[in-house]
């Protein structure tokens, strides 16, 4: 049993260390709420809003990755989740072509991501990738660098 004022265990991206999770990023494509690790899935979600953890939605339209209508989560979301409002606030739309640099914009705005913490995890997905390959020299992104951040398929953030 758990005290009134200790906090429910909140989802963790594998490789955050001792880092506590700021949002949770739900991608939403047909392949969401269904399969294996669909309870899994239903059980972070479920920590993650008794933990008041923001939940930045991601909903894709593009068919080459398993877009669909959104009409689609009502039937296959859990009804706790549906009834405790997880569906009340937008899904940012993820869309093909010229639109997906927008989309992926608009996201890492709901994740309230700036430039400034892009160019640092750029410094250490950098600092790593020189690391692994066994570089001891190092560059960084000038502030006037533009950051490309690319959205995976993770589930969590």
């Amino acid at each position: 049993s758990r005290s009134p004022t200790q906090r429910p265990r909140v989802p963790r991206s594998s490789d955050s260390g001792d880092e506590e999770a700021t949002h949770m990023l739900l991608y939403l494509n047909t392949s969401t709420w269904v399969g294996d690790g669909a309870e899994a899935l239903a059980e972070q979600v479920r920590a993650a809003r008794r933990a008041r953890l923001p939940i930045a939605m991601a909903h894709e339209n593009d068919a080459v990755r398993n877009g669909c209508i959104f009409g689609h989560f009502f039937e296959v979301t859990p009804r706790d989740l549906i009834a405790d409002g997880l569906y009340h606030d937008l899904a940012v739309g993820c869309h093909s072509g010229p639109h997906r640099q927008v989309s992926l914009a608009l996201l890492a705005q709901a994740l309230r991501a700036t430039k400034q913490t892009a160019q640092s995890r750029m410094r250490q997905v950098t600092a790593l990738a020189l690391t692994l390959r066994g570089s001891s020299s190092m560059t960084e992104p000038s502030n006037d660098d533009d950051v490309v951040v690319e959205a995976s398929a993770t589930q969590t953030v």
